[in-house]
């Protein structure tokens, strides 16, 4: 009896399927994996992606390749509209703000820009010699954290006072606002475990007749959509089961 893994959990192949897949290799091991992300939501849903801070260290670090590499990995997330970046930026420049710093700028962005959710991020490691070494803290804020029994204090975040404030804009004192979700986490193509994810993820990403050359993706900004394509999906998967607890409490 011979087991293959796949996807995080076994199964067992008996003599006679091993015959059919052929003996040369185990067949789960040539199959493309599924590493497409979709919407956790029911219905439409627009986010965006602020410029990424750096927070490194490493003067080598381009934090505008990062949010934009971040952005087309989530653009890639089916059934999930993005705001354009430079959109994003356009808002930021309306509220007087170089970047998002708080939760309160955060949200306030979302109700500038009438979409559902804004994605915060900073990069705290970056080591782009090979192996490369990328560390990303990411948050999530939703618009219905912007006000009223989800806002701090009652007090809804206004972006109009925002922009003509002297100095970012500050909710009342109240309890503070929290992230929907968030992601810490160091990707080093040094680990074994992160080459088996980066394999997985190129063979995903070839087509048909192009090679399968995963070692292109531990080079500069194809490692940066590697990393956002990871973290992403575990804010996806941390989002869904928020979605779905929430809609089996709506049924009892």
């Amino acid at each position: 009896m011979t087991h293959c893994f796949g996807r995080g959990r076994w199964w067992r192949a008996s003599p006679g399927v091993l015959a059919l897949i052929g003996l040369a290799a185990c067949g789960c091991q040539r199959a493309s994996p599924a590493r497409r992300w979709t919407s956790p939501y029911p219905g439409p849903r627009t986010l965006a992606v602020a410029p990424f801070s750096n927070q490194s260290g490493s003067e080598f670090l381009d934090v505008m390749a990062v949010t934009d590499e971040f952005y087309a990995e989530l653009q890639s997330v089916e059934g999930l509209t993005v705001a354009p970046v430079n959109r994003v930026l356009a808002g930021l420049e309306q509220l007087g703000l170089v970047n998002v710093r708080s939760p309160a700028e955060a949200l306030a962005l979302v109700e500038l820009l009438e979409i559902d959710g804004m994605i915060v991020g900073s990069v705290t490691q970056y080591d782009a010699y090979p192996p490369p070494r990328v560390g990303m803290a990411v948050q999530l804020y939703l618009r219905e954290q912007a006000g009223g029994r989800e806002g701090v204090g009652g007090e809804a975040v206004n972006p109009g006072e925002m922009a003509r404030a002297a100095r970012p804009f500050e909710l009342a004192p109240g309890r503070p606002i929290r992230p929907r979700n968030a992601v810490v986490r160091i990707y080093d193509a040094d680990q074994e475990e992160v080459v088996k994810r980066i394999k997985e993820y190129a063979r995903s990403r070839e087509g048909k007749g192009r090679p399968y050359r995963w070692e292109t993706y531990t080079t500069s900004r194809n490692y940066l959509r590697f990393v956002s394509h990871e973290i992403i999906g575990e804010l996806l998967a941390q989002e869904r089961a928020l979605v779905e607890g929430a809609g089996q409490g709506g049924q009892k």
